[in-house]
């Protein structure tokens, strides 16, 4: 005897649906328990990717119901109102077999929560958070300064994604992002504990609590502690540890930016994305000259001095911190500069090195036409030209040394697996092999 099979109304899409003649389902790349991400080829656009969000209705509660089809009605008619290029391009909407799908731009780089479970050490290097930074915080200004505001409400690691071609963040998942007035109170509390700020529990959202998010956000990149793990109280630093205790690499400016964005009360952050942005711009320069850095170790700049181990404050002159009690290698008036060169690893007599005694090593090729002369030049020995003139750097952060491709045609791969993403740097560890098209080159400390 046959039994009719039900098809299951929760079920995922299979490798290979069509959905209304159009978009064909490559596979699943996210989602939740209210629906799936897919990637998808529109087959009437050559193939081109899409990213297809799907909405199942699952709901006993006729309210629940009709909430969640609003609220994602609302995001398609948001997005389409939007253009910024850090904002997913809408495509499509429609309804399908009870389900509801909304047709995006594919974005191919990840989130940034993936970036940080990539990383050995779990947390991400501070000048391409300030980078990412500074590209959020644009994106919020833009919403922000729609009539009346956008308040996005839900800003965290895994709602920032890095689009692959641009390597621009993208802003993704406006599911609940409210259209806000000025004067409106008693806002539903809706965000994710540890990254939503006080005030959104009490429905007093405004521009700022966004601000509060990312600075949560940038708080969680930098330190690796994950402000879900204790979302009541982390924040409170006359309590628990800054950004610098948790991982001294952390410069103080960067320490003191976090700090102001997840002050408690509102008028004490930013007073708009765009001061954060400016703020985070300053910062950026301090770092590209290395002025920043030098915050750690000179009186003559800052009046201050951090232990290297806690980050604490302590005297010019200490060789104990007095909080943890470490030696203070770090406590002079410079930092000792650690030397280090690359060997050419596939040239006959293996002799050839370079010395890397600058703050900042370019790797390339030398184009006297436009002024082109790297550090590191390869012209010698790249013979097929695989190398740019402008491939990579190496340079110097505090006592480390640091690898970052620039946007090459060839990439740039570390110890043979690792391929960098272009201007997302890698800190490099004696021994490490970089292999520049059919160039290899092996750091070596010393």
């Amino acid at each position: 005897m046959s039994r009719n099979k039900t098809k299951n109304p929760n079920a995922q899409l299979e490798a290979g649906t069509m959905l209304v003649g159009r978009y064909l389902i490559v596979k699943r790349v996210g989602g939740g328990g209210m629906g799936n991400v897919y990637m998808a080829r529109d087959k009437r656009l050559a193939d081109a990717l899409r990213a297809v969000k799907e909405m199942i209705e699952m709901f006993s509660d006729e309210n629940q119901r009709r909430k969640a089809v609003e609220d994602f009605e609302r995001e398609s008619q948001l997005l389409a109102s939007l253009e910024h290029p850090s904002i997913p391009t809408i495509y499509d909407y429609f309804v399908s077999e009870g389900r509801y799908y909304l047709v995006m731009k594919f974005i191919g780089g990840g989130d940034l929560a993936s970036r940080m479970k990539m990383s050995p050490t779990g947390r991400l290097e501070e000048r391409t958070v300030t980078e990412w930074a500074i590209q959020a915080c644009d994106v919020l200004s833009y919403i922000h300064l729609q009539q009346p505001p956008i308040i996005y409400r839900d800003l965290k690691p895994a709602n920032l994604m890095i689009d692959d071609k641009t390597n621009r963040i993208m802003l993704v998942d406006f599911g609940i992002a409210r259209f806000v007035s000025p004067t409106q109170k008693g806002v539903t509390a809706i965000g994710t504990m540890g990254y939503a700020p006080p005030e959104l529990f009490s429905g007093k959202v405004e521009p700022r609590s966004d601000i509060y998010s990312l600075g949560a956000t940038m708080f969680h990149l930098l330190t690796g502690s994950d402000p879900q793990d204790n979302p009541l109280l982390i924040f409170d630093f006359s309590k628990n540890p800054r950004p610098r205790q948790i991982n001294p690499q952390i410069t103080p400016g960067m320490d003191a930016i976090i700090a102001r964005t997840v002050e408690h009360k509102p008028e004490k952050r930013f007073a708009s994305s765009l001061d954060m942005k400016k703020a985070l711009e300053d910062h950026l320069r301090q770092l590209d000259s290395g002025q920043a850095l030098r915050t750690q170790y000179s009186t003559e700049i800052t009046g201050q001095v951090f232990c290297g181990n806690c980050g604490q404050k302590i005297a010019s002159d200490d060789l104990f911190c007095a909080h943890c009690g470490a030696r203070q290698p770090l406590a002079a008036p410079s930092p000792v500069k650690v030397t280090a060169k690359l060997v050419i690893m596939n040239n006959s007599d293996m002799s050839t090195s370079f010395i890397l005694d600058k703050d900042t090593n370019l790797i390339g090729r030398v184009d006297p036409h436009t002024g082109i002369f790297p550090e590191v030049d390869l012209s010698t020995y790249d013979p097929e030209t695989k190398v740019s003139r402008r491939h990579a750097r190496v340079y110097r952060e505090g006592g480390q040394f640091l690898v970052e491709d620039l946007s090459s045609v060839n990439g740039t791969i570390v110890n043979g697996t690792f391929k960098l993403y272009p201007k997302q740097p890698r800190v490099l560890q004696n021994g490490d092999e970089i292999r520049l098209g059919e160039t290899v080159l092996k750091f070596v400390i010393g």
